[in-house]
């Protein structure tokens, strides 16, 4: 799932290439990536959060403080033990799975541990990496200038701040956004900028056959037997 920022063009809608399929979560640790993988995604879609100079997988922050406890916006449970780090997924993805990261916290720390864990763990696991947090990204470019990056963005003001800069940054390979953001004319324009589009999080197969007919390149979702499914039906 690649986008060159030069020399690209848009997908043929005579022979458009079938969306890519991530797993949504499907990294957050060791029983969610054996399911994910089980289902035979493209990608595994995991959330990083830097925790003591390691990067864990997990979809939840963690409370400060000595107790291990992790929460969201309705529940709070512990954190398993011992905790799934990135190295872990990549041994699991090893041959079976590309990975994407969603990388939620560390500016300034983050770059120089992900390249240690990419140059002892990432051999023959294609990895790349997408953030809402878009100064970490140019900062993980700088330390693993292989990496492709996916600006990932979540809301209107997001979208409207990317469209006023893409064509002037050349680092993005492509963005990972909300599908309802999307529309033709918008996966259009993102393609002739040279980006891949890869949509989130879609598990209606309505919604993703249109998707695949504008020509997104990714999609991610919940139910990966299920899109695929749908994906393959047709239109």
């Amino acid at each position: 799932m690649t986008a060159p920022r030069s020399g690209s063009s848009p997908p043929s809608p005579d022979s458009p290439t079938p969306p890519a399929i991530i797993a949504h979560g499907g990294g957050n640790g060791f029983s969610q990536a054996r399911e994910a993988l089980a289902s035979g995604p493209a990608f595994v879609e995991v959330d990083l959060w830097l925790h003591r100079g390691r990067l864990e997988a997990r979809h939840e922050r963690r409370l400060p403080g000595p107790f291990p406890i992790l929460y969201e916006l309705w529940y709070l449970r512990t954190a398993p033990r011992p905790p799934y780090h990135l190295e872990d997924l990549l041994m699991d993805c090893q041959g079976r799975a590309a990975v994407l990261l969603d990388l939620k916290n560390g500016l300034g720390k983050v770059p120089q541990v992900l390249r240690r864990i990419l140059a002892a763990y990432g051999e023959g696991v294609e990895v790349i990496a997408s953030s809402q947090n878009w100064p970490l990204l140019r900062e993980v470019k700088m330390a693993c200038p292989h990496l492709g990056l996916y600006y990932s963005i979540d809301t209107p003001d997001q979208f409207d701040l990317f469209q006023s800069v893409m064509l002037h940054d050349p680092l993005p390979a492509g963005v990972s956004i909300r599908h309802t953001l999307l529309d033709r004319s918008v996966v259009a324009d993102f393609h002739d900028g040279g980006l891949a589009v890869a949509a989130w999080t879609v598990d209606d197969p309505d919604r993703a056959r249109e998707l695949a007919g504008w020509g997104v390149d990714a999609i991610t979702t919940n139910q990966v037997e299920r899109i695929r499914a749908a994906l393959a039906a047709g239109p």
